[in-house]
């Protein structure tokens, strides 16, 4: 970074900075009160508090052991992980996704053929362009998340712990050795696993679902590594089962993703998603081990994350979102650029045509000269034709805001303090949001993932924690 002598020196003897080898050797000691962490395309860390943003003075940081604030320009920054943002208790009724990449839970008041009335915990009514509003996808009557964080490290346990192996650190647990992070999160509908990981080398990290934390069985285990994901069943008695891989996009030696694991017990399948793009969906034509009242569960209730013993390569893992859901099938979340809207029912069936509106627990559907009033209930997904509203403009103060329970939006930012965070939307035009509401805002949107992850040659090498 260009800036460095600069900053060591605003920042020496003052400064919280570490980078991903510093993550991986040790926990940081807890803060007496919670702090915000900065983080930089390189990786190194800063931990204290955003006092404002504005884009005439940038972003105001203040460190417990600095003499003055410090101020930032936002183009070295990576993301803000704000201190108060924890767990919501949420029940959404539908998931949006727009052309530009951002998404929203909620639920829908309306929808006609200009404007789609949608309502959200942190943000109340709002008023959508149609245009802007690639999917819809309808939940569960029962959707609920079973767990957001990290926040801290209770909860999780630790096994076969090497000197390097998992620790937890700013939201994260990071590792570069072998171990086992596992938690027991009650499982017993169909879930869907969500979570981020970054790598810097070669690495082997096997994701169990459904799994009994006591003997590592009657799991299903997706194998990530830096060139594929792979699906396979352990069951407690036998040879495990082998359903083959799938290549993972931008496969290397240091990446960044998101990773999405959904898995439907009623119908055997297992989907695997990859910075929100479905890269394959795994059937078992026997369908999960069922669980039978008086009888030992067949399959276990937790997750467990375990990197193989594959040297040199440190693993980030956070930002997890579980949540479960029960019912015949998971939504189609695969949404296709087409010329017509289409509607995908709980059978799988689909159909095409003209979505003219929803109201009074219906969507209307005009095919040719006949419309057809569809129930909700028989509804997982609408798709919308293939227009849609411009995204922001690429530059240093695009920003996106990720809240507690999922879902994000990203607009041109242009203040921000401890009660309201104010922007232009190209969705929603003028934007007002508290500033509670958002757990994370990341910057630089236009930075390929993975670029500048944490590795080395770090720009605050010669700061000590």
């Amino acid at each position: 970074m260009k800036d460095n002598a600069v900053l060591g020196g605003l920042l020496a003897g003052a400064a919280v900075l570490v980078g991903a080898a510093a993550w991986a050797a040790q926990v940081a000691p807890s803060a007496p009160t919670p702090q915000d962490v900065l983080e930089f395309v390189d990786g190194s860390v800063l931990h204290g508090q955003v006092r404002n943003m504005d884009l005439e003075h940038g972003l105001t940081w203040a460190e417990p052991d600095a003499r003055q604030a410090i101020h930032f320009r936002p183009a070295h920054i990576d993301f803000i992980r704000f201190a108060h943002a924890r767990a919501v208790s949420l029940a959404p009724t539908c998931h949006l996704r727009f052309a530009n990449g951002d998404d929203l839970f909620g639920s829908i008041a309306s929808l006609d053929s200009e404007r789609l009335g949608f309502r959200t915990w942190f943000g109340g009514a709002m008023n959508i362009s149609r245009a802007a509003v690639r999917s819809i996808t309808f939940l569960s009557s029962n959707y609920s998340i079973v767990y957001e964080g990290p926040y801290d490290a209770s909860g999780w346990t630790v096994a076969n712990n090497a000197s390097q192996s998992w620790s937890y650190h700013d939201g994260c647990f990071v590792g570069s050795g072998p171990g086992t992070l596992s938690r027991d999160l009650s499982l017993t509908n169909s879930a869907t696993v969500e979570f981020d990981l970054d790598w810097n080398g070669p690495f082997q990290l096997l994701v169990g679902v459904y799994s009994d934390l006591q003997t590592r069985r009657d799991s299903y285990w997706l194998e990530f590594s830096s060139q594929q994901v792979s699906l396979r069943h352990a069951p407690a008695i036998g040879l495990p089962r082998n359903f083959g891989g799938v290549p993972l996009p931008g496969a290397g030696s240091k990446g960044k993703i998101h990773a999405a694991i959904q898995c439907n017990r009623q119908e055997g399948a297992v989907s695997v998603f990859v910075n929100n793009t479905m890269l394959k969906t795994w059937k078992d034509q026997g369908g999960f081990p069922a669980v039978q009242p008086g009888l030992v569960q067949a399959l276990g209730t937790g997750l467990v994350f375990q990197q193989e013993g594959v040297a040199g390569a440190t693993l980030k893992l956070g930002n997890f979102k579980v949540s479960q859901w029960q019912g015949p099938s998971e939504p189609d979340t695969t949404v296709e650029t087409a010329n017509t809207d289409s509607i995908h029912f709980i059978n799988h069936d689909r159909a095409a045509g003209k979505i003219t509106g929803i109201q009074n627990g219906k969507v209307t559907l005009a095919l040719g000269d006949t419309v057809l009033d569809i129930p909700l209930e028989r509804v997982t997904q609408i798709n919308f034709a293939g227009a849609g509203a411009p995204s922001p403009t690429a530059g240093p103060w695009v920003v996106r805001a990720h809240f507690p329970g999922g879902g994000s939006l990203s607009f041109q930012l242009e203040r921000w303090d401890d009660k309201m965070v104010c922007g232009q939307s190209p969705i929603f035009g003028s934007l007002s949001l508290q500033s509670a509401a958002i757990r994370q805002m990341e910057f630089n949107l236009d930075r390929p993932k993975g670029e500048g992850t944490a590795v080395a040659d770090k720009e605050f090498d010669s700061l000590d924690e």
